[in-house]
């Protein structure tokens, strides 16, 4: 058969049905931070609403689930406290989030985790604390895919930061602090920006989704802890620049926590790419209120100061995020109206159904043109 024969857009309808993604099932995840307990009264360095809220989010059967720091209180707890054996901490954490994932049996539904502040000191004042640090990274690491930036010892963050791809969404998580500054007001003022866009860079999903614990942009009132780069003019044009970066390699979700209570805001980089940043701080730490100091150029679109977490559904024309409330008075859970919508990057090759649809007149022109010429 002489491929000569067959028309150019029929060889374009070949290639593309075989190079369109096969067509995907909607899928879920769910996102959560700050779950850390109450320091005037915790026995456990973790929240008491923490097991309600995996209850809930294990009943949905989530594909995955994101935790956006600050999982427990770490050193901050009294000092003669036997929390201060950082690891019985990260237990109990584990034993309150095992309807999600029983980390015993190694069975159920993945938590993908990164460390916020109380997992390295207790207010981004002063240098990390090694044993809190270790016992983060033993509890956690074999749970992770183990392909973060390693620069030697004192820079290995293999176990801290990782990227990994599901189905149709790439995941990267970086950790904020490895890079302390003891001239630094509040010591901690940068990520590792290069092997966050390498990691972008380099895929081709049709969503991206960035996760860290503290905020880039203010939209609560918390001032200097919500702009984790700084509110200086370096400060200032690094997050432009990094923000801008993550525009344009696709990322449209930033979760984040830090600030405990959710909130929603759009932002609008130099090059007109959208980014959604999603503050999850209610997952069960003490909470903040709700503020109205909003930086300017952010879009706040939802808050919600009560406990709870967030549900992505994936699907091939668009994400969808609802947002799910807890009620502490008798347990029982609320669904906001309000509802993120996240479109998909656009894509080089026809959608698999457009494929699929254009296969059976495919394979008929093929088959007549082979035919015609045995005829003849």
């Amino acid at each position: 058969m002489n491929l000569q024969l067959i028309p150019k857009f029929v060889v374009w309808l070949a290639v593309s049905f075989l190079s369109a993604p096969a067509l995907q099932a909607d899928w879920s995840f769910a996102m959560l931070g700050d779950s850390r307990g109450d320091r005037s009264n915790t026995t456990t360095g973790v929240s008491l609403e923490l097991n309600i809220i995996a209850q809930k989010i294990a009943s949905l059967s989530p594909d995955l689930v994101l935790m956006g720091g600050d999982l427990v209180n770490g050193n901050d707890v009294p000092t003669n406290s036997p929390l201060r054996n950082y690891s019985v901490q990260f237990d109990n954490w584990k034993t309150a989030m095992s309807p999600i994932f029983n980390y015993t049996t190694g069975r159920g539904i993945p938590i993908y985790p990164v460390r916020g502040n109380h997992e390295n000191v207790d207010n981004d004042v002063g240098p990390p604390i090694e044993g809190l640090k270790k016992a983060y990274y033993d509890a956690f690491s074999a749970y992770v895919p183990l392909n973060g930036p390693n620069y030697g010892t004192t820079n290995d963050q293999t176990g801290f930061s990782y990227s990994f791809t599901t189905n149709n969404v790439t995941f990267v998580a970086a950790d904020q602090y490895f890079y302390y500054s003891a001239t630094d007001p509040t010591g901690y003022h940068d990520l590792d920006r290069a092997w966050v866009n390498q990691q972008f860079q380099q895929s081709s999903s049709p969503y991206k989704v960035f996760m860290a614990h503290e905020p880039i942009f203010q939209t609560e009132g918390g001032g200097e802890g919500e702009r984790f780069f700084g509110t200086n003019t370096t400060g200032l044009l690094t997050r432009e620049d990094f923000w801008n970066a993550l525009g344009t390699n696709g990322v449209q979700l930033y979760l984040t926590g830090h600030i405990h209570n959710e909130t929603v805001a759009s932002t609008t980089n130099d090059y007109g790419d959208t980014i959604i940043q999603l503050m999850a701080g209610n997952g069960g730490a003490p909470l903040d209120p709700v503020g109205t100091d909003v930086e300017a150029g952010v879009n706040v679109l939802y808050t919600n100061g009560v406990f709870g977490f967030s549900l992505a559904t994936v699907g091939a024309t668009n994400m969808t995020i609802q947002y799910y409330s807890l009620n502490t008075n008798d347990n029982s859970w609320t669904v906001a109206d309000y509802v993120t919508q996240i479109s998909p990057a656009v894509q080089d090759v026809p959608e698999a159904s457009t494929a699929v649809l254009l296969a059976p007149a495919l394979a008929v022109l093929i088959t007549a043109r082979f035919w015609k010429r045995r005829r003849n």
